[in-house]
């Protein structure tokens, strides 16, 4: 097979992302695609408004737990560049040691070399309406060649990122006009709960149940929204107009 038919098929896996219906199945075909194209993982975020200022988030990744729930916990949305950057350029980012000014950055970008986010790159997509998003390609390797490879995939990566955010902004599309999730009292307890902050052993004080009941009920809310993290939950409520 030569590399014609190789970039062919390549092109047309890419392409039928957009045939995906379910956000599992969209980081599936991610998860795929971007091991073919030599990357170790991949971290795609997408805002979408749904009025004048609510929205819905969305993150599809196979990065690791310890690393989402770390990012999370730290707030490093706050001072990573390359949020910042995605936020406000359309131009392909590739991951360098100058982007990381300050103390706090450089600390940032140590840690995230040791969970595997050695080398990469970020791609912005912006839509018509201030839908806002970005995919991340990583590889957990970082010397020259690891470097060489990320600006050689750099025509690759922006064609993944095109049509994995065209596929979500469709996804979020149908899902928002579905009606909203139906949650029990207790259910709905936590969920405010969460949304103003509290921890899992707060909540359990709060509510007089056990911290194991509170992870199930935000395992139940969690199901019902269809996302993988509370924050993602929170900001659907929002959406929908539950909170």
């Amino acid at each position: 097979m030569g590399i014609d038919d190789v970039h062919q098929q390549l092109i047309g896996r890419i392409m039928r992302i957009s045939e995906r219906a379910s956000f599992s199945q969209v980081n599936e075909e991610v998860d795929e695609i971007s091991h073919l194209l030599g990357f170790d993982g991949f971290y795609y975020y997408g805002r979408f408004y749904t009025g004048s200022t609510r929205y819905i988030e969305q993150i599809e990744s196979n990065y690791g737990t310890a690393w989402h729930e770390r990012y999370d916990k730290q707030h490093y949305a706050e001072i990573d560049p390359i949020v910042d950057h995605a936020q406000h350029s359309l131009c392909p980012l590739i991951w360098s040691d100058d982007l990381y000014k300050t103390e706090c950055q450089r600390r940032f970008r140590a840690e995230a070399r040791i969970h595997g986010l050695a080398e990469g790159i970020t791609l912005p997509v912006h839509g018509r309406n201030g839908d806002v998003a970005f995919l991340s390609l990583a590889v957990s390797r970082s010397d020259e060649e690891a470097r060489r490879h990320v600006r050689d995939m750099l025509n690759w990566g922006s064609l993944l990122a095109t049509f994995t955010h065209e596929a979500m902004r469709r996804i979020v599309k149908t899902q928002r006009m579905a009606p909203a999730p139906r949650l029990t009292n207790r259910e709905a307890e936590v969920l405010n709960l969460v949304a103003g902050g509290k921890s899992t052993w707060e909540i359990s004080r709060l509510l007089n149940i056990s911290e194991h009941g509170v992870s199930h009920h935000v395992r139940n809310v969690l199901f019902k929204f269809d996302v993988g993290s509370r924050h993602q939950a929170v900001a659907k409520a929002v959406a929908f107009g539950l909170l």
